[in-house]
């Protein structure tokens, strides 16, 4: 997959501020400051978490993940044990 051009200036035009290196959550919290969509929030949320060391880094990994489909997650079923002996809770209260 070739590179859009158009990931690298808009990444430049956020980020251009922003001191590196810094994390994920820096980037997403500038961008939310900065006003971005909810599309470039979505990229930025599916970045690794890890250390971004200059604005072709995040374009670069933005691009890498962009057809990434995330993994569904497997939920497990719960439990009720049946047989578990109900108590009740005491709080005791103090007036003065």
């Amino acid at each position: 997959m070739t590179p859009d051009p158009r990931n690298e200036t808009v990444v430049q035009q956020v980020f251009c501020d922003l001191p590196f290196p810094a994390y994920r959550w820096q980037l997403i919290a500038h961008a939310s400051v900065y006003g971005a969509d909810a599309v470039t929030m979505s990229k930025l949320h599916r970045l690794p978490l890890r250390r971004y060391t200059h604005c072709e880094d995040i374009a670069a990994t933005i691009v890498a993940t962009q057809n990434v489909r995330p993994r569904p997650r497997r939920y497990r079923p719960m439990t009720i044990p049946m047989n578990v002996p109900q108590r009740s809770l005491i709080v005791s209260v103090v007036v003065d």
